[in-house]
C-alpha cells in the first residue's frame, strides 16, 4: 500500500513546478523487490549514503553535506551519471523513519526529483522494498521522448535493487 505522505509531497512538488510554468515532462516509476533481510538492516545499509557508490549504477560519488546525524533535513550531494550525462545533485531527506520509508527530493540539479522507498517487513523475516521514483524533467532538456527515458529509468531502478539484494543476501 502506497504512503499518503509521498503522493502528498509528488502533489506539492507538481504544483509547484506548475505554478512557475515550467513545462515538464513526467516519469514515474515504481519497483519492488524481495530480499530476504531484515527491514531494519536493509533500512540501515541504504540509509547510509556513502554505500550508494556500491548498489546504485548510476552514482559516482556521494557525500553528506549536513552536520549531524543522518535524519529528517539533512543533506546530500552526488555525482551522477545517467544517458551519458554527468550531473551534480543535492537532495535532501523529507521522510526518515528507520525501518519502515526513507524519501528523498532533490533540492539542486537539473531536474526536480523525488524517490520513495517502503520498507515492509514479511513473515519469513525478509522485506519487500518498494522505490518509487518521480522525475521532473523541463521539456526539451533532453532529444529524448518520455516513454525512452521511463524504460532507461525502470531498467535502472530494477538493475540497482536487484544488485542491493545480491549485496545484502551474500
Amino acid at each position: 500500500m502506497e504512503r499518503e505522505s509521498c503522493n502528498t509531497l509528488l502533489s506539492a512538488l507538481v504544483d509547484f513546478l506548475r505554478g512557475v510554468r515550467i513545462l515538464l515532462i513526467t516519469i514515474k516509476v515504481k519497483q519492488n523487490i524481495f530480499i530476504n533481510v531484515p527491514a531494519k538492516e536493509i533500512f540501515a545499509y541504504i540509509s547510509n549514503f556513502e554505500n550508494m557508490v556500491d548498489w546504485s549504477s548510476t552514482i559516482i560519488t556521494v557525500r553528506k553535506i549536513s552536520s549531524g546525524a543522518v535524519e529528517m533535513g539533512a543533506t546530500v550531494r552526488s555525482t551522477i551519471r545517467f544517458l551519458g550525462k554527468w550531473l551534480d545533485i543535492t537532495f535532501e531527506i523529507v521522510e526518515y523513519e528507520p525501518g519502515r520509508y526513507l524519501t528523498i527530493k532533490s533540492v539542486s540539479g537539473i531536474a526536480p526529483f523525488l524517490f520513495c522507498y517502503q520498507f515492509e517487513p514479511v513473515e519469513d523475516g525478509g522485506t519487500t522494498i518498494s522505490q518509487k521514483a518521480v522525475i521532473h524533467l523541463p521539456e526539451g532538456i533532453l532529444e529524448m521522448k518520455a516513454p525512452v527515458i521511463t524504460s532507461a529509468v525502470r531498467r535502472q531502478i530494477e538493475y540497482d535493487l536487484q544488485t542491493l539484494k545480491d549485496m545484502l543476501e551474500a
